[in-house]
Order: C-alpha cells, then structure tokens, then sequence
C-alpha cells in the first residue's frame, strides 16, 4: 500500500520522505527532482508556469510504475501523488489533461493522505522550488481540493521536527 505525503512546495514533504526512505521504506521521489536534476540549465530558465505536457506525463509515468511496483501488503510512501498534478494544472489555470483525470481515476493509494501544513518557518525556495510563500499556500489549497474530489481523506502532519513528523505518521500506521 502507498501512503502519500503531500502539500504545498516547502512545507517539509522530501525531509519526511528521505527519513522513511533511511527507515528502510520504499519511496517514490517527487516526480519533477526525479526527473530533472536542480542543477539541469533546462529547469533554470523553465519558469513552474510553463513545464510541458510531455514532462507532465514523464511524472505520471514515475508515479505509475512506483505504485504499480509495489505490492499491496508492503507500506511504501510517495512524495506527492498523482492528483498534485490535478492541483497544479489548476493552480496554472489550467484544465487537467484526460491523459492526468484517467491516470488519478485508474491509480489508487491508500485511502488516506498525510499533508504537510503550510509553515512559513521552514519555507524555502531552491532552482526547482521558485514560487513565493503565497504561491505554496495556494498550491496547498488545490492538493486539498483534489484529493477530497477523488475521495482521499485527509491527514494533517503537526508542525515539528521531521523525526516526530515520521513518527507520527508510523504512530498512525500501527508500525
């Protein structure tokens, strides 16, 4: 089963992903530092705005091999899920593509989703994360959106350290 841990860009997502994953977790990285390094030139003068449909479903494809690769009694976590990309297409007023509804509706994870809460304190940006504080909150709102429209319940992650984050989702989990 795949559990995503989801919300809007700075809020502490990868650190609790990467401690999961020291924790002997399977993990599926977030799709766009998966797919395109921070240091690639190519994303430096990409403004979030403009990223391709081809490289959308480059992250639908990695999100869609990760779950489709684990077997349902192993607990694997993701770091965003397929209806962040929903999310953002919105953010970007923009209609999700057919290609992006189907592979949402066709692709389940767990029933519930753990969200990292806005928090201005630990917000940074980086050459992939550019979008002001704002902008992340109202990411955030979309990715709430579009998992309560596709059923997900929703689990908010307290403000803490990443060690009591994990700790809390494992204490959750009965593991």
């Amino acid at each position: 089963m795949v559990y995503v841990i989801t919300g809007g860009p700075g809020f502490g997502k990868t650190s609790i992903v990467d401690l999961l994953e020291k924790a002997g977790f399977p993990v599926c990285s977030e799709g766009a530092r998966a797919l395109m390094p921070p240091e690639s030139k190519q994303m430096e003068n990409l403004d979030s705005m403009q990223i391709p449909t081809d490289f959308e479903r480059k992250i639908s494809f990695h999100r869609i091999d990760f779950l489709q690769s684990i077997a349902p009694e192993t607990i694997a976590f993701s770091d965003r899920g397929l209806p962040d990309q929903i999310a953002y297409s919105r953010y970007k007023n923009k209609i999700p593509s057919s290609f992006i509804e189907k592979a949402v509706l066709s692709n389940r994870y767990a029933p519930f989703v753990f969200v990292t809460p806005p928090w201005e304190t630990i917000f940074t940006t980086d050459q992939v994360r550019r979008e002001s504080y704002a902008e992340a909150t109202c990411i955030h709102r979309q990715i709430i959106r579009a998992y309560h429209e596709h059923g997900y319940e929703i689990i908010e992650i307290p403000l803490t350290s990443p060690e009591m984050r994990m700790k809390f989702i494992l204490n959750i989990l009965a593991i």
